[in-house]
């Protein structure tokens, strides 16, 4: 595995363990499966494929919103996740002066930071297109 994918795949981990957190509520289902989901279909995903997924997840999202659809929180949470994601990975992408999906948020370069400073793996030149 690659250390782009071992970074990719400690960011989605990580998120999962933190929506399973907050989201323990019986009233928050909707909210904890849409995260998960969202965070699923980032696995093994290129820089190209993330973007690809975000703007599906926030064309959907939008839909869910407009068309006032019941499982709307359930759509938001998947693309409130996709968008993390591509967040931590673009401030780790910037890091080593690459391209990054979307402007990286100080939170998304702290995260990344923080998955960096816990192991050994590098996001390096190998990031695949």
């Amino acid at each position: 595995m690659t250390a782009y994918l071992e970074f990719l795949e400690s960011v989605i981990n990580s998120g999962i363990e933190g929506v399973k957190a907050d989201y323990c509520k019986p009233e928050d289902k909707d909210r904890l499966d849409g995260s998960i989901e969202g965070f699923e279909a980032c696995r093994g995903k290129s820089p190209a494929e993330l973007l690809s997924l975000l703007e599906v997840s926030r064309r959907a999202m939008m839909d869910a919103f407009h068309g006032q659809a019941s499982n709307y929180w359930r759509i938001r949470s998947r693309e409130a996740e996709v968008e993390w994601t591509c967040n931590v990975i673009s401030a780790a992408l910037m890091n080593v002066g690459a391209i990054p999906i979307i402007p990286p948020t100080t939170r998304g370069a702290l995260q990344a930071a923080r998955i960096l400073a816990g192991g050994t793996m590098l996001v390096s030149d190998e990031v695949p297109a």
